[in-house]
């Protein structure tokens, strides 16, 4: 589109000294990396946090992305990589439990620079609307939520990257470093373990029903 310029000319424009590039590639992804990482880590402290280690590491490797690849999920591979380092020194440390971590979320109900994270759209930021309550709206419930902090992180990601994010298998498979059918088969057992978290409650449809990427069956949310 014109006037709309691909992530691959702001990547170009950035590594030619174009700082303000790079503030659009910011603006760009800012929303979806919050997102992936604070339904990954359940804290948004931490989110935010980590968010913005994201961009810095983004800027100062930016010369390694290839532009023959697409950029988000060479972007979300850095904010996973990250995030998944920080649940292993939290898991080694024993410092904090996920209860510790809710009372954390809710206890710092604005961001201290004052920016609001939409968690539903991906669009832009919410207009007012408390994150929590636009996952409830937007997505499954906040049963759900309680449901994927009981998977392990591998799984919770794979989860959200497929069903949240709505990434395909192949892009997926790079965030993760790993082949397509191990993905699939991953994303399977993934949603195995989170029916059986949730009980099989009614509005969960059990018929099994055919991904979109003619993967292995699903089990989807009826409505959706």
């Amino acid at each position: 589109m014109e006037g709309y310029p691909t992530d691959q000319e702001l990547v170009r424009q950035t590594l030619a000294g174009d700082l303000q590039a790079f503030e659009s590639i910011v603006e760009r992804y800012q929303q979806a990396v919050y997102r992936i990482l604070y339904r990954l880590l359940r804290n948004r402290q931490e989110a935010e946090d980590i968010a913005q280690e994201t961009f810095l590491r983004c800027y100062r490797h930016l010369e390694k992305f290839d532009p023959e690849r697409p950029f988000a999920p060479w972007l979300y591979r850095i904010a996973t990589n990250l995030a998944l380092s920080s649940l292993r020194q939290l898991s080694r440390r024993h410092l904090l439990t996920w209860e510790t971590c809710d009372n954390r979320v809710s206890e710092t109900q604005t961001v201290d620079s004052g920016q609001r994270y939409d968690l539903t759209s991906r669009e832009g930021p919410s207009r007012g609307l408390d994150p929590e309550a636009a996952w409830e709206r937007k997505e499954v419930g906040l049963e759900i939520a309680g449901a994927l902090k009981s998977l392990k992180p591998l799984d919770r990601l794979i989860i959200i990257l497929r069903y949240f994010e709505e990434l395909s298998y192949d892009e997926i498979a790079y965030i993760m470093q790993a082949r397509r059918n191990s993905v699939e088969v991953r994303l399977f057992r993934a949603r195995q373990k989170l029916r059986s978290i949730m009980r099989l409650q009614p509005e969960w449809d059990n018929t099994p029903h055919q991904d979109q990427e003619g993967g292995e069956s699903a089990c989807i949310p009826a409505g959706k």
